[in-house]
C-alpha cells in the first residue's frame, strides 16, 4: 500500500546548522536500527568546520522539525576523474514523509547548490540489495556510472572506529 502524499507546502529546505545534530542522528537511526553519532560527529566537523569549503549539506524541514537531509563532497581529480565531482554520501528522510517529494526537493536543491559552484558531476554509491533507494536515483535522473566500484574483505586486528 502507497503511503498517501503529505501537504510538503511549508517545506523549507536549509543549509545544515550545528542544532540539527539529534534530529539527524534519529532520523538515521529509523533507517539503520542503531544511532550513529560517532558517525555524523565526524560529518559535522568536516561539514561545519573551519576547513570546510563548500558546504554540501541540506536539511528539509517542517514546522521547524527537520524531516530529511542529505550530506556530501566536492572533490576533484580523484579516482582519475577530471572535472569537479560532488557527492552524495548521506541521505535521510523521516518515514512519515515516504514519497511526499520531500526526497526529490532536497536532491533538486543540493544539484543545484553544487552546479552554481561550478560542479560538472554529481556520484553517489548505493549497495545493491537497497532497491527502493537505487530506484530513487534512477527517478532522479542517476544512471550508472562509467567506473567499477571493487571492494576486498580484510580481517582486521582491531575494530576501527573511524
Amino acid at each position: 500500500m502507497t503511503k498517501s502524499k503529505k501537504d510538503i507546502s511549508n517545506l523549507i529546505i536549509r543549509n545544515l546548522r550545528l542544532d540539527d545534530f539529534d534530529q539527524i542522528v534519529h532520523i538515521d537511526s529509523l533507517a539503520t536500527g542503531y544511532p550513529r553519532n560517532h558517525y555524523f560527529e565526524k560529518k559535522f566537523r568536516r561539514i561545519l568546520g573551519e576547513d570546510a569549503q563548500l558546504q554540501l549539506a541540506m536539511v528539509a524541514e517542517m514546522d521547524k522539525k527537520v524531516v530529511g537531509f542529505i550530506m556530501g563532497e566536492a572533490n576533484s581529480g580523484e579516482y582519475g576523474i577530471a572535472e569537479p565531482v560532488a557527492s552524495v554520501d548521506t541521505l535521510g528522510l523521516d518515514p512519515d514523509y515516504d514519497r511526499s517529494g520531500i526526497g526529490k526537493a532536497l536532491l533538486d536543491d543540493y544539484c543545484s547548490m553544487a552546479e552554481k559552484a561550478g560542479i560538472e558531476l554529481m556520484t553517489t554509491l548505493v549497495p545493491s540489495d537497497w532497491p527502493n533507494i537505487i530506484e530513487f536515483f534512477k527517478a532522479n535522473d542517476f544512471r550508472p556510472a562509467g567506473i567499477l566500484a571493487l571492494d576486498r574483505k580484510l580481517n582486521p586486528v582491531v575494530k576501527f572506529e573511524g
